[in-house]
């Protein structure tokens, strides 16, 4: 058994739908693959559609971003019975997705302030069906002038970027502690990329129940590390991919936790 508990779709900032990547989750060798997009659990009712025939199991997270020591932490929630979730985390989507346009817009009028970088708010939605994010924004620039997406990113929507707005005031404290109360249990995602930026003990201390171990970006000293890390605190020891599209990130399947990983996953999981 092989699972890949961290994927996007269309639902934010992914390219592919909810089906397309189950189907390709299943070309995959995967026996459960996790559909975590950021700030909303909208791929929930695509799945609802087409849950009878599956021959995978299929969990419907959330990815939310958070801070921690002024830094950006980002923290995936899994729900074993998505009917369960508290109203207290729907009614925090709900404002994390207006947020999100204001943030969106915020950016950029930056843009254009700072770089004088025009981009069509409206012609910007075409990229996505529900939530703007910083890729719909880097691919129209990308596409107007005549720019990689990495090089938008690099020169333009990074966090040190004089355009750049945070996507949430959340700490990583509290974001855990909501997912606590509303049914979840909660794993910190790719910490590789908090490497070096604060003591990764602070997040451990927080109540997490796991952590995403295996990773694309990971040197096999990393994943060691973290499964040292797992089981010296009794963690959870997950994987993602981070799937996205065909060109960033990586693909469904590269990172994958099995046998007795899947089962403490799943035992945990049962208990919210």
């Amino acid at each position: 058994m092989k699972a890949d508990l961290h994927n996007h779709t269309i639902h934010f900032d992914g390219a592919y739908s909810v089906s397309e990547v189950i189907n390709r989750a299943k070309e995959k060798g995967l026996s459960m693959i996790a559909i975590t997009d950021h700030d909303n659990l909208d791929s929930y009712y695509d799945y609802l559609k087409i849950k009878d025939d599956l021959d995978i199991d299929v969990l419907i997270g959330v990815e939310l971003s958070t801070w921690h020591e002024k830094e950006n932490v980002h923290i995936l929630g899994y729900f074993y019975n998505n009917s369960n979730i508290g109203e207290e985390l729907l009614i925090f989507l709900k404002n994390m997705r207006i947020k999100r346009v204001n943030r969106a817009k915020k950016m950029i009028s930056n843009l254009k302030k700072y770089y004088d970088i025009d981009v069509d708010y409206d012609a910007v939605t075409s990229y996505t069906k529900d939530i703007i994010a910083r890729p719909h924004i880097a691919r129209y620039i990308a596409e107007k002038y005549g720019l990689s997406v990495q090089e938008v990113f690099d020169k333009y929507l990074s966090s040190k970027s004089k355009a750049y707005v945070p996507s949430s005031n959340t700490t990583s404290k509290d974001a855990i502690d909501l997912l606590h109360r509303n049914n979840a249990i909660a794993v910190w995602a790719h910490p590789v990329l908090n490497k070096g930026k604060f003591n990764e003990l602070d997040i451990i201390k927080m109540g997490i129940d796991g952590i995403e171990g295996i990773y694309p970006e990971n040197t096999k000293e990393d994943t060691e590390h973290y499964r040292c890390l797992a089981k010296q605190y009794d963690l959870l020891m997950t994987a993602g991919s981070d799937f996205h599209d065909d060109y960033s990130h990586s693909d469904i399947g590269t990172c994958y936790i099995e046998d007795e990983d899947i089962d403490r996953f799943v035992k945990k999981l049962k208990l919210k």
